[in-house]
């Protein structure tokens, strides 16, 4: 098989900590046809000579300001020339042999648009969790995002299909492009290995999100949602009334007598008129954690 080149983008951005080891997971894929575009906004802690270390494995350095991740990517997109896009952020890893196993998956089906895979989550405090993607990812990404990012891969015709991504999202542009290959008509395939390494640190983006991705996820919902998106708005009272007061936190058994009548008799109401599904994909948990000071991975 011929393999298909891939244009991988790396943004960053005072990554000095982890670039380097996230570089060093791309050099050891060894894989032949790879473009690698890394796109800096104006590094000053050393980033910048990391990635020269690497020179033999970087098609394109670009450096320049941006306005966001989403903005940074963009413009590496824009000069990608391979068959299939994805990336990398600086402080994710690919996981030993994942862009011979995404090359090998996307020549077995010429009729799939975009591959995403399991992923290795390693959290702040050393946890790890190994996730998949579940079957009914595609029909639930209005409500929820089950793709892990550094696990997805997609064609170049699609992507131009879609369009670029919104750098009006900070945080969830992912989310966000996800509804929109759907919406183009992309055709999704998950498969059940690991392909990366995401880590969530106590620093980085997602990881002290908040309220600010809070925001992000209900404009995602509001836009490609059920009930013509009226859904983001029960999703943003089910967040403010209960999840703010811990209603999500443990199993509704474990809740208090009280509780469990309120909230009982409102996921009734909700589920009579949006539906038990849609109210039950409800996921903002993690990011209301986040804002309480709580730890959110578990």
């Amino acid at each position: 098989m011929t393999e298909p080149r891939i244009s991988l983008i790396t943004p960053s951005l005072n990554a000095a900590k982890t670039i380097g080891r996230t570089l060093r997971s791309v050099e050891a894929q060894e894989y032949p046809a790879l473009e690698l575009i890394c796109v800096d906004g104006g590094s000053s802690d050393g980033t910048i000579q990391i990635i020269r270390r690497f020179d033999r494995l970087v098609t394109r350095l670009i450096q320049e300001k941006d306005k966001n991740t989403a903005d940074a990517l963009n413009k590496g997109f824009r000069a990608a020339g391979g068959e299939i896009f994805g990336y990398l952020n600086a402080d994710d890893e690919l996981a030993p042999g994942a862009l011979r196993r995404v090359a090998r998956e996307f020549a077995e089906n010429p009729g799939v648009d975009v591959i995403t895979g399991g992923c290795r989550r390693v959290f702040a405090d050393n946890s790890e969790r190994i996730t998949q993607v579940p079957e009914s990812f595609v029909a639930n990404l209005p409500m929820r995002n089950d793709i892990e990012q550094p696990s997805t891969f997609w064609r170049s015709a699609v992507h131009h299909r879609a369009g670029e991504l919104d750098d009006s999202f900070a945080l969830a542009f992912d989310w966000e492009w996800w509804n929109r290959l759907r919406q183009a008509g992309a055709r999704f395939h998950r498969i059940q290995d690991v392909l990366s390494v995401y880590y969530f640190s106590g620093d980085n983006l997602t990881s002290r999100a908040g309220t600010r991705v809070i925001e992000e996820m209900y404009r995602v919902t509001k836009r490609y949602g059920p009930h013509n998106g009226r859904l983001a708005d029960v999703y943003r009272l089910i967040y403010r009334v209960f999840d703010l007061r811990g209603f999500y936190d443990r199993p509704f058994a474990e809740l208090p007598y009280p509780q469990q009548l309120v909230f009982g008799a409102s996921l009734r109401l909700l589920y009579l008129l949006y539906g038990r599904h849609a109210i039950n994909n409800y996921n903002w948990n993690w990011a209301s954690k986040q804002v309480r000071g709580l730890v959110w991975y578990k």
